[in-house]
């Protein structure tokens, strides 16, 4: 019950957020029940009391057999000339946020298409292309069809990230209202862009990796251009339509999975790991644990339940929980368990993801590090349990000017727990640790103000913990860890 009631309050907060703020404007149609459950990852029968919900409260009007309508009107804006339709309206007042989600599409779309076409081998590639057969038998439009071969793509890398990531910004890139309105956005393509289609099959051969990155770079790049232009008419065509600053992206990459107890079972390991609590030592009572989470004691249990399965901890009468840290039995005993397959498929993915999106996020944030915060961050690197590593990306993630992929970065690298890699260690996470290492070589490859040396570096330290976890669950009754590909640092070049 715990997990529909989330998964209800998400998908509720999520449609009711879209709709108040205009996102889907009033006319428009909701997805349908089973484009639901596949966007937000839930079941029918939540998505169908969500709805129930809606209408009951006038956001929707729904019918048997037809689409769901938005029937929620915003408050009228003084206008002084003719009124647009509701999604221009929509458009315009949240052009700034569109934008900033199209400029992060072109920053990290690129490098996750052409990896996942890399990765995905012949096989699953075949499978995507007869999909995209089928969906042009459909007659479904251009943006469909693409859009569909695009997620196979993504689905095809064994990630359980990208894919959810690219529904997520196709979702606040307002992508339907624009092919709508097509017509009016249609200006000539590069070389680049003409010289090749979004199928073409050459493109997504492994050993053309560099040409696909360049060839999606320049499809958004033109694309957003494209967009901004018609944006700039429409806001001389309705200039008494107010343009708002706020940002209205929102991703969770965490769904599912952030009940209060995991949230407390993954801080202690974050500690275990980390050597705030030491192998043999005992927790503090159930409590006073209590007390520092401000939870219930039931919570609690639950959290040291997860622990006693997982083979951080174990539990006994009277004397409380004593850390045992992690050993290999425990391991494969943890493997039998499809909430913490999931969440270590997860985690693997989260490291994926970093690799790739590192290279772009120095990039915006380069420029940005002065010479105080160098010295800031050095300062932090001498405290007791540091790691360089989550520092410097720390500094990078505060100084993303794009919202969207400070969201994204923000959820990713909550999914990434540094307890599970130092739990490997019997030293916990010391400055001699290699992870340790090759985040302070990082940190020298900024003060030398090298960004291509500094982005590889930090591609390097997340495809280090990705291959050294990842290999060590799949010896250990994970094999759907091996599919989780680590990125050569060939291919981070092509890009940083």
């Amino acid at each position: 019950m715990e997990q529909k009631n989330r998964l209800f309050d998400f998908l509720y907060q999520s449609l009711k957020k879209q709709i108040e703020t205009g996102l889907l404007p009033y006319g428009s149609t909701l997805p349908s029940m089973s484009q639901l459950c596949e966007i937000y990852h839930v079941g029918m029968r939540t998505a169908r009391d969500v709805l129930k919900t809606l209408a009951r409260e006038g956001y929707i009007r729904t019918a048997q057999r037809r689409p769901t309508l938005v029937i929620y009107q915003q408050s009228p804006i003084p206008q002084a000339g003719p009124s647009p339709e509701p999604s221009i309206r929509t458009i315009l007042t949240h052009r700034s946020s569109i934008l900033s989600v199209y400029e992060t599409m072109a920053l990290l779309m690129p490098p996750l298409f052409s990896f996942s076409a890399m990765v995905c081998g012949e096989e699953k590639m075949q499978h995507c292309l007869w999909v995209l057969a089928q969906e042009k038998k459909a007659h479904r439009n251009k943006w469909q069809t693409y859009s569909t071969f695009l997620h196979e793509i993504l689905s095809s890398s064994g990630s359980l990230l990208f894919r959810d990531l690219y529904i997520s910004l196709e979702l606040y890139a307002q992508i339907p209202f624009f092919w709508e309105h097509r017509d009016s956005l249609t200006e000539p393509a590069d070389n680049t862009i003409m010289q090749n289609t979004f199928w073409h099959t050459g493109l997504l051969k492994p050993e053309n990796a560099g040409d696909a990155l360049r060839y999606f770079t320049a499809l958004y790049r033109f694309t957003k251009g494209m967009i901004q232009k018609y944006l700039d008419r429409l806001a001389l065509e309705y200039p008494w339509i107010p343009k708002s600053h706020k940002n209205i992206y929102a991703w969770n990459a965490d769904l599912g999975r952030d009940h209060y107890h995991m949230q407390i079972t993954r801080d202690i390991i974050d500690k275990i790991g980390l050597g705030i609590y030491r192998d043999r030592e005992f927790l503090p009572s159930e409590e006073a644990l209590a007390g520092q989470y401000q939870v219930s004691i039931a919570t609690v249990r639950k959290a040291l339940s997860n622990l006693n399965r997982l083979g951080f901890c174990k539990t006994y009468n009277v004397k409380g929980t004593q850390v045992t840290l992690f050993n290999d039995q425990a391991t494969f005993t943890c493997m039998k368990d499809k909430t913490y397959k999931n969440d270590t498929l997860l985690y693997l993915s989260g490291l994926q993801f970093m690799a790739l999106a590192v290279p772009p996020a120095v990039r915006l944030t380069f420029d940005l590090i002065t010479e105080e915060t160098l010295k800031s961050m050095e300062k932090k690197f001498h405290e007791p349990k540091a790691i360089p590593l989550d520092i410097i990306m720390d500094c990078i993630t505060e100084r993303m000017p794009l919202h969207p992929f400070q969201t994204i970065l923000k959820e990713v690298r909550k999914t990434l727990h540094w307890g599970y890699y130092f739990s490997f260690y019997p030293e916990g996470s010391p400055m001699s640790n290699i992870i340790n290492q090759m985040g302070l070589k990082a940190y020298r490859y900024l003060c030398r103000k090298d960004r291509a040396a500094f982005a590889g570096q930090l591609s390097a330290c997340y495809c280090h913990i990705l291959v050294f976890v990842r290999d060590f669950m799949a010896g250990c009754g994970l094999p759907q860890a091996d599919k989780i590909a680590a990125p050569d640092m060939s291919f981070i070049h092509l890009y940083v």
